[in-house]
């Protein structure tokens, strides 16, 4: 199958959208494995474009450990090019890498925090909360009310064993990317 982008603008607005979108520190070999994964961009082409966007100061490293890989931001310059142009990309490709993208990186690794609890609510019936935040900044947050205190419970444990399938598949309904669920 052959890669939909190769030429190194369109790649490099694409990198800095992605980016953008995930919202944190992320390391050069995480971004060309999602766009690689997806079939979007080879492995080298992205590595090319992101070595151009540094120098250009699109992309600044913010950490790196002596024995780790470095992690990098888009800069405000960047930022300003992803929202500008990045309708030029093709919306299924830059939703298709986004979700390879939460695919890609564990909540763990994204800093993500849960708070779920549930109370009981005056008509008797439960209200459960469910909320993922990463770096400070809400993510998902969802309320539910249902009949009884064993269905809430349940669903607490649910949310704390498995975030990432819960968000992955809040974001693919409210998306309408169903076929998710059946992946």
């Amino acid at each position: 199958m052959d890669i939909p982008m190769t030429n190194k603008n369109e790649i490099k607005i694409f990198i800095l959208y992605l980016m953008d979108r995930i919202g944190y520190p992320v390391k050069l070999s995480d971004v060309c494995s999602i766009l690689h994964q997806e079939n979007v961009v080879s492995y080298f082409d992205a590595g090319d474009c992101f070595g151009e966007l540094v120098d250009a100061n699109h992309v600044i490293e913010v950490d790196k450990d002596d024995d780790e890989e470095g992690l990098f931001v888009v800069t405000s310059t960047g930022r300003t090019i992803a929202h500008e142009l990045s309708d030029t990309i093709v919306a299924s490709i830059r939703e298709s890498s986004y979700r390879s993208a939460i695919r890609h990186l564990s909540f763990q690794k994204r800093g993500a925090k849960l708070d779920c609890y549930y109370m009981l609510r005056d008509n008797g019936k439960y209200y459960v909360h469910c909320e993922i935040t990463e770096f400070g900044r809400l993510v998902l947050d969802v309320n539910v009310e249902v009949d009884t205190k064993m269905e809430a419970e349940r669903m607490l444990v649910n949310f704390r064993r498995k975030p990432e399938i819960v968000f992955r598949g809040t974001l693919a309904l409210v998306s309408g990317e169903t076929n998710y669920i059946f992946e």
